[in-house]
């Protein structure tokens, strides 16, 4: 965890200044469900209503970890002001607030365990720390789009630089297992005399059928038909061609958005092109690592992928007509890398 020092520095700003008309001895005002608050107002900004949205910063710590900024990500959140529909304890917190208004509400960590919302590192006894500052109130969706435009082009160059962070930690941290699983498979794919393509991150390509045209690259919106199965025991476990595993359609994987598919996926697509079918032979620390997947993918297990680009839609052109939608659920996924937010949802607080 990342010191929570940093933000510190900048969530005080609006703290102080407002607490400057305040006395020092506002105590925390605690709430039915344990949680304690303080709210530091001017009482000058703009009242919000039920239907307004808020624009706010905020921010969570735990002892002395920040678990979560959106000074750091450059891209502030919006939530529609309905206090009906706020859980507790928001609905009593943020039932007068203002712009221009900060609060700081203290939630234990007890109850957060005993409903099971609680990460496996908090302990009893402790508090999660939430900072929140409201900065600006819009009364129409159009008038958040636009502020969040404003905000977008840095938050996307912080989540792709934060992206390649992670990524780099990740192949360093993994390249003793990604060179033992190069081992084994150049030496299964030399025996039965094989030759295949190494792409940059350690995945291995067999290009069964050329593509053509300009390696996909990031932006780049592809539709793909693929059939996964373990390199040890050959067992299928997933297919968007195969109608017996119900998604018999081309699955849409939009390059450079790691997160989204395994890391072998987006290594593997780099070095193929619209048209190309390959076989690709992806090392374990790429794909499902030391945790395996459900019961055919075991930890540590290397995955084969027959993978056909069927289509691409490049970076800038118009949405064709039979472009086939993107899944809402992805078929291949690796929590370990971030994906990127360009654009923040409407959300409830909270939530």
């Amino acid at each position: 965890m990342r010191k929570a020092a940093f933000f510190l520095f900048f969530i005080s700003l609006p703290v102080f200044t407002l607490a400057q008309t305040i006395p020092d001895t506002l105590a925390f005002i605690k709430l039915t469900d344990g949680s304690l608050y303080k709210i530091f107002s001017s009482g000058k900004g703009t009242k919000l209503n039920t239907g307004n949205f808020m624009e706010m910063n905020l921010a969570a710590t735990y002892k002395d970890s920040l678990l979560f900024s959106t000074y750091e990500e450059a891209m502030p959140q919006y939530s529609l002001y309905d206090t009906t529909n706020f859980p507790v304890p928001f609905k009593e917190v943020f039932s007068n607030i203002r712009v221009g208004d900060s609060v700081i509400l203290k939630m234990p960590t007890d109850s957060m365990l005993a409903r099971g919302q609680a990460p496996a590192f908090m302990q009893n006894g402790e508090y999660v720390y939430q900072y929140y500052v409201i900065t600006n109130v819009f009364n129409t969706k159009e008038q958040v789009d636009s502020a969040q435009n404003t905000h977008a082009a840095l938050a996307k160059e912080i989540a792709e630089k934060k992206q390649q962070e992670q990524l780099t930690q990740i192949l360093d941290e993994n390249k003793g297992q990604i060179a033992q699983d190069s081992k084994i498979i150049e030496a299964w794919l030399a025996k039965n005399k094989l030759k295949a393509v190494k792409a940059k991150w350690g995945s291995y390509l067999i290009i069964n059928k050329p593509g053509a045209g300009k390696k996909l690259a990031p932006g780049d919106v592809v539709s793909i038909n693929y059939t996964g199965r373990s390199f040890s025991t050959k067992k299928v476990f997933d297919s968007n061609t195969d109608p017996a595993f119900k998604h018999a359609q081309p699955y849409d994987v939009t390059m450079g958005q790691l997160g989204t598919v395994i890391l072998g996926w987006m290594d593997a697509l780099g070095e193929m092109q619209k048209g190309t079918k390959a076989t690709v032979y992806i090392p374990s620390s790429l794909a499902w690592g030391s945790q395996g997947a459900g019961t055919d993918i075991k930890p540590g297990e290397i995955v084969v992928f027959d993978m056909e680009v069927i289509n691409v839609k490049r970076t800038g052109e118009a949405t064709e007509k039979n472009t086939v939608p993107t899944k809402k659920t992805p078929p291949v996924k690796n929590k370990a890398v971030a994906k990127p937010k360009t654009k923040t949802p409407i959300k409830k607080v909270g939530k």
